[in-house]
């Protein structure tokens, strides 16, 4: 425990004395002046940026055109040329998303300038968009303005066409392309420098791999300079200069706790920045990046994997509402727009995370008593917490590390969220608190909240099963310090009711996965009478449909049903072929745990087997292929052959498997009651030379 042991216990008993008594009676000291900070503290322009919470990363480029993510600086400049760009739209559609600014990648590791840089021919000059004379940095500068954006610059250090990377002539090259971008378009409040570095390109023609140090090659304590030269406020990724850290991971996830410290020199691996750390000395907060796409480039095939509105949703509870902010990228189609499946998505998003914070239940009603086990005068009382205003808070006396807060409602109400806040100008300094509900018939529920309840920082958001009480009382347990907390809401939220996922994982359990925390899940085989569900269910052999819906607690509302035709038992699935371990994986249900065939296979027997091991003849109809679903998949089939003692089932040809990798059916010509099934794989996509499947399932007849 941090702080004065002593003064902690003392201070925790004395708080469950007075809970247990009722209304806590708050203890006020004389103090006018806040405490005194907690290092490490941010500056005025990093609170600014944690204000912001959420803004958008736009990717674009020759990729979009190449269907890649990673350009090997070979295409020409020429095969840019979007017949629609129209960054209005962007930006309205960003804007209306509630987004506070726009990122864009200037520059990927292909080289490739989209603006008319004086440093290479590689860049927008010399492409047909425009006739040469377009500036796509220019144009979403000055609409982010018009507009109210804020905008920021992403500028790869690697650079795959350029012949002198790797040399010292690029080292001023890549300066050079900051000092243009810095003085060229207005203010930046952030600059992005990638951590890919080094490796195989094109570098001019010589097609070969160059290695660097990434920290003493680019100069970025030079780069810095430059970059705060014109933007003095500017928040800086990445290089050896930052002012913000990566959260270690590409899922736009922060660590329950989550510190703003860090300490790049103690750092044993990047995923230590999903937590941070309480004892670093510099203030670096998370920023979480995630794509609403798998990809950050714009891929066709990917049509079908737009995440929802409600999987945005969690993203912002993850993100945001863990103390971070929220990077989300929304790719430019082949067009030179945001897709409108995508813009659906973020609008949808919006209008939900919008809702559910408006309506402060404690925050300015009258029949609502606040009060605190220790303040530290009147200046900074209990009531501060709910005023509105983010520059005033309640604070304990210097000795108090430990309190609690109590929230009493004259009539009960029912919430589902709740929201916190520090005064960060002071530094982070809460590790651990509780929240325990007291219901109407005065019974305590603590452990309701099953979020681990340490760090708050900029922002907490806790969202819980519904509860109706008529007081709640918030334990800060241990601090660094005096605390200082500057918001407290209690929310009801309408939680969209959303139809559960179904997955049969290898071993024929059923599993479901319910999509918010105001359901309970019901399941039914084949058409017998719901069951709750509430742990993985091994599916009898004979089952053939399982039926799933989520039931709203309280009120039964019921979501729609998500039915499940099941095939041949997975358990009974066998691959003829001696393929390794992790073959098991064709039949997990899951297409994100693809199995990647040895190069030059190309056939797999699939056996149908009893208990025992024996063969087991079943009466089957088609097969089911799932495509792997990972980001960047390759490998899909792209033309099939299916066979049974010799003859052909089925033959043919995904038309569009590249482009939409769904699972497909695959109907056999006729039923057949067999034990074995050939399925063989013609041609893939690209013609890799390997094919990977995500899952395999072989339908019954019968």
């Amino acid at each position: 425990m941090i702080g004065n042991k002593k003064n902690v216990a003392a201070c925790m008993v004395f708080t469950l004395f007075l809970s247990a008594c009722g209304t806590i009676k708050e203890h006020t000291h004389k103090a006018e002046t806040a405490p005194a900070p907690v290092m490490p503290v941010p500056t005025r322009a990093q609170l600014a940026w944690h204000d912001m919470e959420l803004y958008a990363f736009i990717h674009f480029g020759l990729n979009t055109f190449n269907d890649l993510e990673w350009g090997y600086g070979d295409t020409p400049a020429s095969t840019f040329n979007p017949p629609h760009l129209h960054v209005e739209q962007w930006v309205t559609t960003l804007k209306a998303a509630g987004m506070k600014g726009v990122i864009l990648t200037a520059k990927h590791h292909d080289g490739f300038c989209l603006w008319p840089t004086k440093t290479t021919d590689y860049s927008v000059k010399n492409s047909p968009w425009k006739n040469g004379r377009g500036d796509l940095v220019r144009e979403l500068s000055d609409a982010c303005r018009k507009h109210g954006l804020k905008f920021g610059l992403y500028l790869s250090p690697w650079d795959r066409h350029h012949a002198e990377y790797g040399r010292e002539e690029y080292r001023t090259v890549f300066l050079e392309q900051i000092r243009e971008l810095t003085s060229s378009y207005g203010t930046l409040f952030e600059y992005w420098f990638d951590g890919a570095n080094g490796g195989t390109g094109w570098y001019g023609g010589t097609n070969e791999s160059r290695q660097i140090d990434p920290q003493t090659y680019y100069r970025y304590h030079l780069g810095g300079e430059l970059l705060r030269k014109n933007n003095p406020d500017i928040m800086i990724f990445g290089g050896t200069e930052p002012t913000i850290r990566w959260v270690g991971n590409e899922r736009g996830v922060a660590g329950e706790t989550n510190w703003n410290g860090y300490d790049y020199a103690r750092e044993k691996h990047y995923t230590q920045a999903q937590w941070g750390m309480s004892d670093a000395d510099q203030w670096l907060p998370a920023e979480c990046d995630v794509s609403i796409r798998p990809g950050w480039f714009y891929h066709q095939r990917e049509d079908h994997q737009v995440k929802s509105a409600a999987e945005l949703v969690n993203l912002y509870y993850k993100s945001v509402g863990r103390g971070a902010t929220l990077l989300l990228n929304c790719p430019i189609d082949l067009e030179g727009r945001i897709p409108r499946e995508d813009s659906l998505s973020l609008m949808a998003f919006y209008r939900d995370i919008s809702h559910r914070f408006t309506d402060n239940l404690i925050a300015g009603k009258a029949k609502v008593r606040i009060s605190a086990s220790a303040v530290r005068s009147k200046k900074f009382s209990a009531e501060k917490l709910t005023d509105g205003d983010n520059e005033t808070f309640w604070a304990t006396p210097d000795s108090v590390t430990a309190a609690t807060v109590e929230v009493t409602f004259e009539q009960p109400v029912v919430i589902n969220n709740i929201m916190l806040r520090e005064y960060l100008p002071l530094g982070q300094r809460i590790s651990r608190f509780s929240i325990d509900f007291e219901r109407p018939d005065g019974s305590i529920v603590k452990d309701h909240i099953t979020d681990s309840l340490t760090t708050i920082g900029h922002k907490r958001l806790l969202r819980f099963r519904r509860i109706e009480v008529k007081t709640f009382r918030l334990h800060i347990e241990e601090s660094r310090g005096p605390v200082c907390l500057s918001e407290l809401g209690a929310y009801r939220v309408d939680e969209p009711l959303i139809a559960p996922e179904v997955r049969i994982d290898a071993n024929d359990s059923l599993l479901l996965f319910a999509r918010d925390p105001d359901s309970e899940l019901f399941y039914a085989i084949d058409r017998g009478v719901p069951v709750r569900y509430e742990h993985p269910v091994l599916l009898p052999d004979s089952a053939r449909m399982v039926t799933a819906y989520a039931r709203r607690i309280p009120g039964g509302k019921e979501s729609k049903q998500t039915v499940k035709e099941l095939g041949v038992s997975h358990r009974f699935m066998q691959i003829k072929e001696d393929l390794g371990a992790e073959v098991h994986r064709l039949f997990d249900g899951s297409g994100f745990s693809a199995f990647r065939l040895p190069d030059g296979v190309r056939r797999l027997t699939l056996c149908i087997r009893d208990r025992q091991g024996q063969p087991a003849a079943m009466a089957v109809n088609r097969l089911v292929y799932t495509p792997d679903q990972q980001r960047d998949a390759r490998g899909h089939i792209q033309r099939y052959r299916v066979l049974s003692e010799g003859k052909i089932l089925a033959e043919g040809e995904f038309q569009n498997i590249k482009n939409n990798p769904i699972p497909v059916e695959i109907p056999f010509s006729k039923a057949v009651r067999t034990d074995t099934i050939v399925f063989e794989v013609l041609k893939t996509v690209d013609d890799e030379p390997f094919c990977s499947i995500g899952d395999l399932e072989l339908m019954r007849a019968d």
